[in-house]
């Protein structure tokens, strides 16, 4: 009876044996390394496109005519009523341009003075003036070339470009005879003329 218990127990442990063996442990694959950050390139910088002011467009346009031997002067002015800020821009542009022209012919009459020895204030050197004082009247009722304005908020700015042919100069000395004379004998003159000849060029070319 004791060996038929043993021999149960025995059989029974060595079953539990061969029930209880450990299964392998499968591997856990490891993590896939992290990639790396692809690194962008910067950028270029690229300048900022400047568009030039409507100021910047007159002037410019101003210094070309002066540097072909006309006169030009801008007047501008700024209001919210664009017709009024149009109308002083021109008067402003009068009153410059006609600042200029007495400074044209002012220096004509010095340079004529010690070219020829005649003094500054003789009697005949008044033609000079009486030239300029003519010439500020048809500047007065004179039209712009260039006329415009632009707008910001309520407020509009005019622009007016305000020009005189050298030739008004020349011609209108033309009617001081006695002056005219001796003037166009001078290198004086022949300044003058050079002007005029360039600007009518100039005109010609905008044909």
């Amino acid at each position: 009876m004791k060996k038929a218990l043993f021999f149960t127990f025995l059989t029974t442990t060595v079953l539990l044996a061969g029930c209880s063996t450990n299964k392998p442990v499968s591997a856990v694959p490891a993590a896939p390394a992290p990639a790396a950050a692809a690194v962008s390139a910067p950028e270029p910088t690229l300048a900022p496109v400047i568009q030039p002011t409507l100021r910047e467009e007159m002037q410019k346009l101003s210094a070309v005519i002066r540097e072909v031997g006309g006169l030009a002067a801008l007047g501008t002015d700024k209001s919210k009523s664009h017709e009024l800020a149009l109308n002083m821009a021109k008067k402003n542009g009068r009153l410059e341009l006609s600042r200029m022209v007495n400074a044209r012919v002012e220096a004509l009459a010095k340079a004529f003075s010690e070219e020829t020895g005649i003094p500054y204030e003789s009697l005949l050197l008044s033609g000079f003036n009486n030239t300029s004082k003519v010439l500020a009247g048809q500047i007065a009722g004179s039209i712009a070339q260039t006329l415009k304005y632009e707008t910001a908020g309520d407020t509009s700015t005019a622009y007016a470009l305000m020009v005189l042919d050298p030739k008004a100069i020349a011609d209108q000395l033309a009617e001081e005879k006695d002056l005219y004379v001796r003037l166009q004998k001078t290198k004086a003159f022949e300044a003058l003329n050079q002007e005029v000849k360039s600007f009518a060029a100039f005109k010609a070319a905008q044909k």
